[in-house]
């Protein structure tokens, strides 16, 4: 690991603690830190998506989009397994998992798919398959890095379970009344149950058309406590883990400047496609940090800029547009207390990017690549959240 320690931001914020304990006066300000603290430079030519990281294992997992490989090291950057599939081996689990692959020991990395549950060890060898029955197989979207985790919980595994397509479409009022956001995966028989539909009052329900990609999921566990944000919809959801998820809490998130999008009128819809719009805000992750909440979301655009966007009609438009857009709306963090009061509120940090995972109290970044330098080696940061007092 390249040792480091340096303040990525000095004072980012500052809030008054609503509950002080009783070693904290709680009227004296605090301030919110971001602080990397550690680095692990992978030597490497190519394109990695992160996927996960074990410390305590001395672990991480990265994929290859263009070569479509697995890729896992050591925190010291040594490479020490490659592998990919193909789509129809009898070894495979299908085109794409449904969330990050994730380390079950030192050599072991754990796949789940539409197709089922597959473990490899670090150079591709299957070890064991649990498939999905045929009568269970749907169409999940999936995810090449840790926007998606998998989340033991107990004997079972926890994901994101996006359907774009069910027997209703997008233009139908019933796809949100019986979307399901997460699915329940039994890593012993491949079974896959889903649970836990849209709230009543999303604005999903609001009887427009919204493209699938804006419903998925973001959650984390803490105790016997999910919390759900979905998609689109800036609101945190708390319910309890066990069945039948009781709604425990629903708050507005307090997010700057974001472009809730409406939706489409039905009638105008096209029900066969599937698409994302920019100019409309989205919430990516949600992950939980030692005793704080941290989400990762996009904005969306103004009304003038969203406009043009929508206009655009050919190539050169669309890079002079999206060179100004992309100063103009960087993608931001928030931090909130676990009860979802908002502490901190920031642009993403230079050359942090929206891909990070919570390992041990701590934060792990992906590090986006210097667009003026070529460079041979891919790269992850920890990042600490620390407060201060003036």
């Amino acid at each position: 690991m390249i040792r480091q320690s340096y303040l990525l931001l000095l004072v980012i914020a500052a809030f008054f603690a609503c509950q002080g304990t009783e070693t904290e006066d709680a009227s004296e300000p605090i301030n919110l830190e971001l602080e990397v603290t550690d680095s692990v430079r992978i030597p490497y030519v190519g394109v990695l998506s992160f996927m996960d990281i074990r410390p305590e294992w001395n672990r991480a997992l990265f994929f290859d989009l263009q070569k479509q490989s697995f890729v896992s090291t050591d925190l010291q950057g040594n490479i020490l397994g490659e592998f990919s599939k193909d789509r129809d081996s009898p070894d495979g689990f299908g085109s794409f998992p449904m969330a990050a692959g994730r380390f079950l020991d030192q050599n072991r990395i754990q796949l789940v798919s539409m197709y089922g549950v597959f473990e490899y060890d670090l150079e591709g060898n299957l070890l064991r398959s649990a498939k999905t029955p045929k009568d269970e197989i749907k169409g999940f979207s999936g995810r090449m890095d840790a926007i998606r985790e998998i989340f033991p919980v107990g004997d079972r595994l926890l994901l994101t379970g996006l359907l774009p397509r069910t027997e209703y479409n997008k233009t139908q009022p019933e796809f949100y009344d019986t979307f399901k956001q997460l699915v329940w995966v039994d890593p012993q028989s491949g079974s896959m149950e889903q649970f836990l539909h849209l709230d009543s009052a999303s604005i999903f329900q609001n009887n427009r058309s919204h493209e699938p990609t804006t419903l998925s999921a973001t959650f984390d566990i803490r105790d016997d406590e999910l919390f759900v944000i979905s998609g689109g919809d800036p609101f945190l959801n708390v319910y309890e883990l066990k069945s039948p998820y009781k709604k425990l809490k629903r708050i507005p998130l307090e997010l700057t400047d974001f472009q809730v999008n409406p939706g489409e009128d039905p009638q105008k819809a096209d029900p066969r496609a599937i698409s994302f719009d920019p100019s409309y805000g989205m919430i990516s992750k949600l992950t939980i940090v030692g005793d704080y909440l941290l989400i990762n979301y996009t904005t969306g655009y103004e009304d003038l800029d969203r406009e043009e966007y929508q206009s655009i009609q050919s190539q050169d438009q669309w890079q002079d547009f999206n060179a100004r857009v992309g100063e103009k709306y960087k993608p931001r963090l928030q931090v909130l207390s676990l009860e979802g009061e908002k502490l901190l509120d920031i642009e993403m940090p230079d050359r942090l990017g929206n891909v990070f995972v919570s390992r041990d109290g701590n934060l792990w970044f992906n590090v986006l690549p210097n667009p003026d330098v070529e460079e041979d080696f891919f790269q992850i940061n920890k990042v600490e959240i620390k407060k201060s007092r003036d």
